[in-house]
């Protein structure tokens, strides 16, 4: 099974994972070397939005032929590829990125999902027949100093907006505990490079350059969404809850109108020493069946 490609969108399966010594990056500064490969803490993804509620200014989606709007960066040679530069990655034309809701005041003054208006209907497969097929239940691997990766999305604002909440949405279905002391949060907004490559300024670290919650004032807090991700009628429409991240800002931000990228991520916070293991994660859990457009190609667990 090459794990190259495979930890990073995933639907179903399981993972072959080799366990190492364990160390924290302050920072999240890149040093060109694994920090974390362990399964010990479970793996955080997060949850994608829905391209059709976006506004109609912003005309592209996660098919990179309309620009492309799903970025990652890794500083784990693990992943085969340059490591600590930004790569384009193709979804489909029914991804709007990284699900994404900006309040103040607590009314929404963007959002990308209907997760808080109870709109779960993008993550439901009931009546597909296959899984795969749903793009709403497709994740984004995120763990800065595990395995060393993540996703950013781009979005666009299309005025000035002030907000002092940022909600994105991660699945714990993995065997990651929402609660766990010895996981850190942390959440990035980047602005968009002049060169017209499309790509989020590479800041040498996790760390966007617009805004991060590693340097700015504010509080974490996990809560389940109450929408799940329902399969297709093939895994018996079996459910997984939507969990919510939301980070309250000490003092409202204000930007301007514009691109923007936006990530989340979840990293280890305590070293621990392990070894070469097997996890399998069954049939919900990390690796196994990847779709890219107009294609379904199922792996072998």
């Amino acid at each position: 099974m090459n794990m190259s490609l495979d930890i990073r969108r995933i639907l179903l399966g399981s993972l072959f994972a080799t366990l190492l010594t364990a160390q924290a990056v302050a920072g999240g500064i890149f040093n060109g070397a694994p920090n974390n490969q362990t399964g010990s803490h479970g793996y955080y993804y997060a949850i994608t939005g829905d391209a059709s509620l976006l506004p109609p200014e912003q005309t592209r989606n996660g098919d990179n032929a309309s620009g492309g709007v799903m970025r990652r960066i890794y500083d784990d040679p693990y992943w085969g590829s340059s490591i600590d530069v930004w790569h384009k990655d193709d979804w489909f034309t029914e991804t709007a990125g990284l699900a994404l809701t900006l309040e103040s005041g607590g009314s929404t003054v963007y959002t990308n999902n209907g997760i808080e208006a109870g709109d779960g209907s993008f993550y439901n497969g009931t009546g597909t027949a296959e899984s795969a097929d749903v793009p709403g239940l497709y994740r984004g691997y995120s763990m800065s100093n595990n395995f060393d990766h993540i996703y950013a999305s781009y979005f666009l604002l299309t005025e000035e907006t002030t907000f002092d909440t940022i909600i994105g949405y991660f699945d714990a279905n993995s065997g990651l505990d929402p609660f766990d002391p010895t996981l850190q949060f942390h959440m990035n907004l980047w602005s968009e490079t002049t060169d017209g490559s499309l790509l989020p300024v590479n800041t040498g670290s996790f760390m966007g350059d617009v805004f991060s919650s590693d340097t700015t004032a504010g509080a974490f807090a996990v809560s389940d969404s109450g929408i799940d991700r329902i399969f297709g009628d093939n895994d018996g429409n079996a459910t997984d809850d939507i969990w919510r991240l939301e980070y309250t800002l000490d003092s409202p931000v204000t930007l301007a109108a514009g691109g923007y990228y936006f990530s989340h991520d979840a990293s280890i916070v305590v070293p621990e020493p392990s070894s070469l293991a097997l996890l399998g994660m069954g049939s919900l859990g990390l690796i196994g069946c990847r779709r890219r457009r107009r294609k379904t190609t199922k792996l072998a667990d």
